[in-house]
């Protein structure tokens, strides 16, 4: 058995599975964080390969379309155990019959791309919503998450879109790294829980935090309080980071 370790991008990835599709014996993809080899398989360090990797994204856009593609990145994006295994199987499936497989909801590679794929795109819903944001400076924000999924590539183009002329931070402490939004360009960037924290203790003289906090109880009606309904579409794994519950 061959076990492939990749540098945990998604280019990184891709190359890793044109190794495994490539592979005549058993093989398995892990990323390298965090990673124990094991003493029954031959570990393979992929180094990330433009080449490769743009063969197997040209060849599933291609060959397969844009919604396959969409379906393995935000596997990808999920970070379960086992998501680079079932990007391949998945991948396998989809050559060996066509995109028409994906209809096939009783198949248990669909139903289990299906599932992941829920989980990571209803986070990422929820988190348009979720993120509350600090003033740190003029017309300058900081906001922390610490979601279950690497949804950040998920929220860039939502938050840069809605806050175009504001400058801000949405550092997922999880993983440390964060969007960064300058008015002009929306990156994701390695960003420590260290420095999040000092931004989360700058002292800025701002009523921002406030008037939110005046707000939701404003709107809050004491008689209607549920909560149960609450914690259902608000789960309490969240409120260390909204302002409302600080």
């Amino acid at each position: 058995m061959k076990e492939f370790i990749y540098d945990g991008t998604f280019e990184g990835l891709l190359t890793a599975i044109f190794y495994a599709f490539s592979c005549k014996q058993e093989c398995t993809i892990k990323k390298n964080i965090n990673y124990t080899p094991s003493l029954l398989a031959e570990n393979v360090d992929v180094i990330t390969e433009e080449d490769k990797y743009d063969r197997v994204y040209t060849s599933i856009e291609r060959k397969l379309n844009s919604d396959t593609l969409e379906n393995i990145y935000t596997l990808y994006l999920s970070e379960y155990k086992d998501s680079e295994d079932l990007i391949v199987e998945y991948l396998k499936l989809c050559f060996t019959y066509g995109i028409k497989v994906n209809l096939a909801k009783n198949n248990d590679i669909i139903m289990k791309v299906d599932k992941y794929n829920q989980r990571v795109s209803y986070e990422a819903h929820r988190f348009k919503g979720f993120v509350r944001f600090k003033e740190i400076g003029a017309l300058t924000y900081y906001a922390s998450i610490d979601p279950d999924h690497n949804i950040l590539p998920l929220l860039i183009n939502h938050f840069s879109a809605r806050f175009s002329d504001q400058n801000f931070i949405i550092h997922d402490i999880k993983r440390e790294i964060a969007i960064f939004y300058d008015k002009k360009e929306a990156t994701i960037i390695d960003f420590s829980k260290e420095d999040g924290l000092k931004l989360e203790n700058l002292k800025v003289d701002s009523d921002f935090e406030k008037l939110w906090k005046t707000f939701y109880n404003s709107v809050n009606i004491e008689e209607r309080k549920n909560e149960k309904l609450r914690r259902q579409h608000m789960p309490k794994r969240y409120w260390s980071h909204l302002t409302e519950v600080k």
